[in-house]
């Protein structure tokens, strides 16, 4: 007998670097600002916005695929300004079978380095592990994006391997993209691991 599907809905996630909100309208102006920098996108396949309109758009299409339920978008907020800085989701949401993917997380360069996408992460993984009973997260990253493939290791999931000519971008570009996950037989020990690299940095416990 199948165990009962999850239950994805909106929640706000809360760490000492970044606080997870559900994405709204109301982070428009901060997001505007943080994704005015031609290096947020050079992987997500989208041209730099200059307006808030190009972010607007974004945000619209995220709330629309979160209706249908593709998808669950949040604004990640910096603790010690208020200020939205980025954004990430789950998306790839497979509620019969307790499985999602962490995807769309880009940061504002000021952010980056900060441990702010990290913690997201983190949060993400843990609440799909410990209340949504996940048995799989999901990353995916194109194969020339060496420091997100870097920082995905980072949190300890595991390469799967890569889809060839996954998708073709706006420039033409035919990209391959890497998989990895973290399971529910990984989670305990990643957790750990996480929780461990958070203490040498001076940094409470998520749990």
């Amino acid at each position: 007998m199948k165990p009962e599907a999850m239950t994805v809905g909106p929640v706000e996630l809360s760490g000492s670097v970044v606080r997870l909100e559900p994405l709204s309208m109301k982070h428009l102006g901060d997001l505007a600002e943080a994704a005015s920098h031609d290096q947020v996108w050079t992987y997500l396949d989208e041209a730099t916005p200059t307006t808030e309109e190009p972010v607007a758009a974004l945000i619209r299409e995220a709330l629309d695929e979160q209706q249908r339920g593709e998808r669950l978008p949040f604004a990640v907020v910096d603790v010690v300004s208020g200020k939205a800085v980025g954004s990430i989701s789950y998306i790839d949401i497979s509620r019969t079978h307790r499985g999602l993917e962490i995807g769309w997380a880009w940061l504002a360069p000021s952010h980056w380095r900060t441990g702010a996408i990290r913690e997201a992460s983190h949060l993400l993984m843990r609440h799909a592990f410990n209340e949504l009973g996940a048995i799989r997260v999901a990353f995916m990253t194109d194969s020339r994006n060496t420091r997100s493939q870097q920082a995905i290791k980072g949190l300890g999931a595991m390469e799967e391997g890569t889809f060839r000519n996954h998708r073709i971008l706006r420039d033409g570009h035919i990209r391959h993209s890497i998989y990895y996950s973290v399971t529910a037989e990984d989670w305990p020990t990643v957790s750990r691991m996480l929780d461990a690299g958070r203490a040498a940095r001076g940094l409470p416990t998520l749990g």
